[in-house]
This record gives C-alpha cells, structure tokens and sequence, in this order.
C-alpha cells in the first residue's frame, strides 16, 4: 500500500494560484523519507534539542521566518536540499492541480470553492498515477492491481466545514461498497477511508508543503535563484483526469 500525503496551498485569499498537491510513498519507502527527515532537522538545530523541533514550513524555513528566524541561510537551505534528496533519491511521484483563481471566480463555477476543485482533481490524478503502473493497462475500461492501494493522508484543519466538503469529495470519488451495482467508483486505488494528521507529527506533510511551495512560485512566475525545483521536477505530474481536463482544463495551471 502506497502512503499519499496530501496539502494544499495558496489559500491566504492573495495567491493567484490555488493548488492541491501529493506526495506519493510507495511501499517501503518510508523508512529513508524519515531517515532523511531527522538529518535536515539537524542542519537548523543541535542534537541535543532534536526535541525542541515541531515542524518544516516551506515559507518559513525558505525566508527564515517564524521558528526559523535567526537562523543563517546557509543552514536553512541545505535543510531544504536534504528534504528534497529524500524525494529525489527515491523518486517520489508528485502530483498536483493547481487552479488560476481568477480564472475559476469568473467562470460559471465562481460561487464554488477552488480548493475544492484543486482537490477533487489531484485525487484522481493520484488515481491516474496508480493505473498507468499496470503494465496491461490499455485505456479501455478499469484494471486494478491491488498493489497500487493509496492510503490517504490529509493535513488536519480546525475548519470542520471544510474537512466535511473534502470527506464528501472523496466519497463522491470513491463509494463506500465500490463492487455493488451501480460501480460508480472512480478511485478504485484508494482505501476504504481517508484521514487527517497532524503536520506537526506527520513528516510527509510537511515535505509536500515544501513541494507545494516551490511548485506553486514557479507557476506564479516568482524568481527562485536557488532551483530547489529542479531537484525532483522529473517527478512532478500536473492532474489531468479526463473528462475533467478536457473540459476545464483552461481553469488550471500547469
């Protein structure tokens, strides 16, 4: 079973872009991500306050802000490069979708939620990801191999509204007894329940963060002198399920 840590970004209400991203573990791969992990808290604190540490927050620790702040950037970035090796090394896939906001509030779904669409989207782009795996995978109909399960793994939110919509996104996604007639099923990947963690405890949130971070400056456009980016772009992969993509895909970035 696949572990798929799931954030999203840009919802201060400022950013043009509103985005959904995930970072995919397949079996056996944990282990280096939190090995990795522990070494980039190491290059921001000493050993003997390993303790004192809660969390990486992709602004924070890229602009030396909040808990980071103070510390030299020499010493913030090669955090940043450790965090990434750990996707690089193990070629973790990430996926995304990313809505132009103003786009999205001028087109007849402008009453809805962004982030919504963001999120509807990046699951069946995960879904997507584990079905082009199949080897006999032709495009015709629905394989499954059970080895591609996806487990998925939100960032909690005191925002109970907000949990409630992604729950009822995901069982329109996903049904509860997906072999029972009418099959209308779309993530057939995907586990029984999805579930929330707290990014504080939750090491794969936070490096999805991280993604999410330096993925949404470059579609916005923003400089980025020290291409972070580049360290897992051959990984990235833009959500583009159909019939979605096809027909409101212009909404999206990419």
């Amino acid at each position: 079973m696949h572990l798929v840590y799931l954030d999203e970004s840009g919802t201060d209400g400022y950013s043009p872009i509103v985005m959904f991203g995930a970072i995919i573990v397949p079996t056996g791969k944990f282990g280096h991500l939190e090995a990795l992990h522990s070494a980039a808290i190491q290059q921001v604190l000493p050993v003997e306050k390993m303790e004192e540490f809660r969390e990486f927050h992709a602004y924070d620790l890229y602009n030396g802000a909040g808990p980071f702040e103070g510390i030299e950037e020499t010493k913030r970035f090669t955090a940043i490069q450790v965090l990434l090796t750990a996707v690089q090394l193990d070629k973790l896939p990430y996926v995304y979708a990313a809505v132009d906001r103003k786009k999205f509030m001028e087109s007849p779904f402008g009453s809805g939620k962004p982030l919504n669409a963001a999120f509807h989207m990046c699951l069946l782009g995960v879904e997507d990801w584990a079905t082009s795996n199949h080897p006999n995978y032709s495009g015709q109909g629905k394989q499954i191999d059970w080895k591609d399960e996806c487990l998925y793994i939100l960032d909690d939110s005191d925002d109970k509204q907000l949990k409630e919509q992604f729950r009822k996104t995901y069982r329109t996604l996903r049904a509860k007894h997906p072999f029972v007639p009418p099959h209308n099923t779309r993530l057939w990947h995907a586990h029984d329940d999805m579930f929330f963690g707290d990014s504080k405890d939750c090491l794969g949130i936070q490096i999805v963060d991280l993604c999410n971070y330096l993925v949404r400056r470059r579609l916005a456009g923003d400089p980025e002198p020290q291409q972070f980016y580049e360290m897992f772009a051959s990984q990235v992969i833009c959500a583009k399920p159909q019939p979605e993509w096809g027909l409101y895909g212009g909404l999206f970035r990419e």
